[in-house]
């Protein structure tokens, strides 16, 4: 099926005006890539146009066209009748994942033509990640774990897992490679980001000491110092929970990285008051899975796109350097996961945060709005009274004032008429006239 279609694609191409010659054909484990030469004078954006066009003729969905970085081809991206499912063991023994030297090097997933995609962690410095529920989001996320685990030593790296959904990251407690117990308080999530900014500063205050600019430095002076991975399994859930996370997230996103400390953010809502612009600048490398629509594309990659993928791991990185990239993540049963944690097994007891956040922060917020609020004297009536007109902004205050102006006018006008002894029903009307003229004005 996939070979006829290569051959009719020149045909429906050139019944669109689209002239050109075929290139190689790649079949992939989800798609068909089929490289294609455009004529000299034909334009890509004219081809993006007609896409759909060119599906339908097909008779098929979800087709997908990216030009080719440093070359004159372009790519159509046609999917199989029947995706394969790539499993994580067997990319464990592949050349690319053994020979790999990176700092943190984590397995995204394979490309378009089965390949292992290796990327190190410690350079993109953190991840962002996000995708509807079901599109692979979680099973990648425990991918990227295993990766690290497969490469370091529970010396060489820690892990701090937050999972607000509590079943997700259940199975990594009591390993050696734990900083402390999976995280599935709120609060508790909250401490804990402090505690990262606090160790962060700490960790800069050692590479002073010796005269060291990263955790890389600090490691050719032959000194121990663990790489320390952040891995949040929902980040929404956090931002509705308390505001003050994206502050820490962001301390971390901008200044974490020459101190070994490095962020896996995932989330299922990518809207733009979860994934601020904030959060994006300090997030430069993103994955993006299956979403539901071409604004939620927009707000991870930057570009629509991800809501034409197909699922079960079909996703679009976003590197640092702005390319994007197709790639198929790998799958990782449960089984895989108990049989490569079944050698690190410990105790591991939970962190007590309240004296070493006391560096980075002397008290909570909660106790900070309290005692701020005892040092303040209680205000007077008056003094309530002109806080509430400050806040109402210039606009309101000029219509509140020419309302009332316009009352004061309309009364003393009707007094005047009583005594002039003018009809008192017309005067009613203009009384009501000049109350309803101001009423009206706003909506003017």
């Amino acid at each position: 099926m996939i070979e006829n279609l290569t051959d009719k694609l020149p045909e429906i191409l050139a019944h669109f005006g689209i002239q050109g010659s075929l290139g190689e054909v790649f079949e992939g484990p989800l798609i068909t890539d089929v490289q294609f030469k455009l004529s000299e004078g034909s334009k890509f954006s004219y081809v993006e146009k007609l896409i759909k066009d060119i599906a339908r003729e097909l008779g098929v969905s979800g087709i997908r066209v990216s030009q080719i970085a440093n070359s004159t081809y372009i790519s159509f991206e046609i999917p199989q009748p029947k995706a394969q499912t790539v499993p994580f063991g067997p990319i464990t023994q592949t050349e690319e994942f053994i020979s790999s030297s990176y700092a943190l090097p984590i397995c995204v997933g394979v490309n378009m033509h089965g390949k292992p995609v290796m990327k190190d962690l410690s350079k993109m410095p953190h991840l962002l990640v996000a995708g509807t529920t079901g599109s692979g989001k979680s099973v990648g996320l425990n991918s990227f774990i295993l990766s690290l685990i497969n490469k370091k030593t529970p010396e060489e790296l820690q892990f701090v897992l937050i999972d607000p959904k509590r079943i997700e990251f259940s199975m990594y407690n009591n390993q050696k490679y734990m900083l402390q117990p999976v995280i599935t308080d709120m609060s508790e999530a909250n401490a804990c980001l402090r505690w990262l900014c606090t160790e962060m500063n700490e960790r800069y205050t050692k590479f002073e000491k010796n005269m060291v600019r990263n955790i890389g430095e600090y490691h050719a002076k032959g000194k121990p110092m663990s790489y320390i991975v952040c891995v949040i399994d929902e980040f929404a859930d956090l931002m509705m929970f308390d505001k003050t996370v994206e502050k820490q997230v962001q301390m971390l996103a901008q200044k974490s990285r020459a101190a070994g400390i490095h962020l896996l953010i995932a989330t299922q809502r990518p809207s733009v008051d979860v994934i601020t612009g904030t959060v994006k600048a300090n997030l430069p490398t993103r994955l993006s899975y299956k979403v539901s629509s071409p604004a939620d594309s927009m707000t991870i990659l930057n570009t629509a796109g991800a809501e034409d993928l197909l699922g079960r791991g079909d996703s679009l990185l976003l590197e640092e350097n702005g390319t994007l990239t197709r790639i198929l993540g790998t799958y990782v049963s449960d089984e895989d996961i108990m049989n490569t944690l079944e050698a690190f097994r410990c105790k591991t007891t939970p962190k007590s945060y309240d004296k070493e956040v006391t560096a980075y922060s002397e008290q909570s917020p909660a106790k900070e709005t309290s005692a701020a609020s005892k040092e303040k004297p209680k205000k007077g009536f008056w003094s309530r009274i002109g806080d509430f007109w400050d806040r109402l902004g210039v606009r309101v205050q000029k219509r509140i004032i020419n309302f009332l102006i316009t009352c004061g006018m309309a009364v003393f006008g009707y007094k005047t008429a009583k005594k002039s002894s003018t009809s008192t029903s017309s005067t009613k009307k203009l009384v009501r006239k000049s109350v309803v003229k101001a009423l009206t004005k706003k909506k003017r």
